[in-house]
């Protein structure tokens, strides 16, 4: 397992490499190009370019920071930083397992966080104010970043001390870590919309009776009740458009930005809505639950043997430091190489996820075009979508492969042109 990670972190580097290249170059043929033309002009394909390429370098060093981080953090100096504070934690008598936990999280996100604050201000704030996105003030962006830091921190803190809790125990009960994820992932979609989305967004029903109109025949058609429909205050942060369902069962919502009412026609915002029923019929987000889990499974077993290929001290896998000291999977310490394990697995694994992901979208735009039976309305839904969010129109289809968790444009709307040929 030792010689499958090195192989995989070797891999890790030298593919990810390719894949920045790739991501730059993207790919353009003239097919693709011959299709762009006929719904953008060269100048808002331009423009899309210009967003996806802007301080690519400095994108770049964004991605090596992030994956550095954790191994700095973890073999800093002889000793481990993180190894030093779960030494400093014992020294001041904190010996309650679970409060070391959180301690110590607190002091690797706050590093975390302001080790990449400047690229988050740079891409968050300067480039959004660049390109006329962005409608936050300096100090509207800081409390909303760090409204953003608090909330995630919240729940990856909960997983991590429940996780942790598991691998304490002397023969590690490692089933019950999906398990643990699952329910908590239930948990979270189930109370998304009360307890998160109000943090962010103000919720209300469609004031513009021209959209609550087409709203209203597009749900009744789909059976969907329309007080299950809002529209969302996007426009106090930004200028992009979108819309995404969340919930399952009972719970079942969809949202419309305010933005994409301000761009789009009634006809096509219904089309949009359509999309988003689409995944509500299709149970999209219970299916994505569960495929979560069946990756969840894979990750943690190949994590504890990732640590058990180094051996075992007292029962419990461990990793050796340069000091020839062991540092078990189950000391506070290891988080950091535990996140470092997790970027990896991750990566390799990502393709699975979106490629059913995408999956997932072509099925919700078949839905979206069945429903209004307008291929036209759907394709010119797409092209505002891109037009809107200035999209890179022409990604590498490896690239795409690889990342992406929907259909590039182009190829959405060649779809839309070959219904409308089987329509016609």
């Amino acid at each position: 397992m030792k010689t499958l990670f090195l192989t995989l972190l070797a891999g890790y580097i030298i593919f990810r490499s390719v894949m920045i290249y790739l991501s730059y170059k993207g790919k353009k043929t003239p097919e693709k190009e011959t299709l762009a033309l006929r719904y953008f002009t060269p100048e808002e394909i331009r423009k899309g370019e210009e967003y996806a390429k802007e301080s690519f370098g400095l994108s770049v060093l964004q991605r090596a920071v992030d994956f550095v981080f954790p191994f700095v953090f973890f073999f800093l100096a002889a000793k481990p930083l993180s190894w030093s504070v779960h030494e400093f934690l014992k020294g001041m008598g904190i010996y309650l397992v679970t409060l070391q936990v959180i301690i110590f999280l607190a002091v690797y996100f706050i590093c975390s966080f302001l080790v990449t604050l400047p690229f988050r201000f740079h891409f968050g704030f300067t480039l959004e104010h660049k390109f006329g996105f962005s409608n936050m003030t300096q100090k509207e962006w800081f409390l909303y970043t760090l409204k953003q830091f608090a909330v995630g921190t919240v729940i990856t803190s909960v997983i991590i001390c429940a996780a942790y809790y598991i691998f304490r125990r002397p023969t590690p009960f490692l089933w019950l870590i999906p398990v643990v994820l699952l329910a908590f992932e239930f948990i979270i979609t189930f109370l998304y919309p009360y307890l998160i989305l109000p943090l962010f967004y103000k919720k209300s029903a469609f004031e513009d009776e021209k959209y609550a109109r087409v709203m209203r025949e597009v749900a009744e058609k789909a059976g969907v009740k329309v007080s299950k429909i809002f529209q969302i205050n996007e426009s106090k942060y930004s200028k992009h458009t979108n819309a995404f369902f969340t919930g399952f069962g009972p719970e079942k919502s969809i949202y419309i930005f305010d933005t994409l009412i301000k761009t789009n026609t009634p006809e096509q915002v219904a089309s949009v809505v359509a999309h988003e029923i689409g995944h509500w019929k299709n149970n999209h987000v219970l299916k994505n639950i569960l495929l979560s889990f069946a990756g969840s499974v894979l990750i943690t077993w190949m994590v504890y043997f990732t640590y058990s290929a180094c051996g075992n001290v007292a029962g419990y896998p461990y990793f050796r430091l340069f000091d020839g000291s062991a540092l078990t999977i189950s000391d506070i310490g290891s988080l950091p190489f535990i996140s470092a394990i997790l970027t990896i697995f991750s990566f390799w694994l990502s393709p699975i996820e979106n490629i059913v992901s995408r999956k997932f979208e072509v099925t919700a735009d078949t839905y979206e075009i069945g429903m209004g039976g307008h291929p036209e309305v759907y394709i010119q839904s797409m092209v505002q979508l891109a037009k809107d969010n200035r999209s890179f129109l022409f990604p590498h289809p490896i690239v795409t492969f690889w990342y992406a968790s929907h259909p590039p444009i182009l190829d959405r709307v060649k779809m839309g042109e070959n219904f409308n040929k089987e329509k016609k």
